[in-house]
């Protein structure tokens, strides 16, 4: 895949499409679209024993690359 469809703007929409799609009854609320990702996100790292908080820290060094490269 070329460098321009890992581009942010389309990871947003891509990711902004699947939540939609996840959760109907919140389609076209980002903020809650967001929150309830978030929290099943959460609870996916739980029945995994994987630690939220270093993930969440990993994936925001991935953005702040990302966003640098813009």
């Amino acid at each position: 895949m070329s460098a321009a469809a890992h581009s942010p703007a389309i990871q947003a929409e891509r990711i902004l499409e699947a939540l939609n799609t996840l959760y109907p009854d919140a389609a076209g609320h980002v903020a809650d679209l967001m929150e309830y990702a978030l929290c099943d996100l959460r609870h996916l790292a739980d029945q995994q024993e994987i630690c939220f908080g270093s993930i969440d820290q990993k994936g925001y060094r991935t953005y702040l690359e990302e966003k640098k490269g813009r």
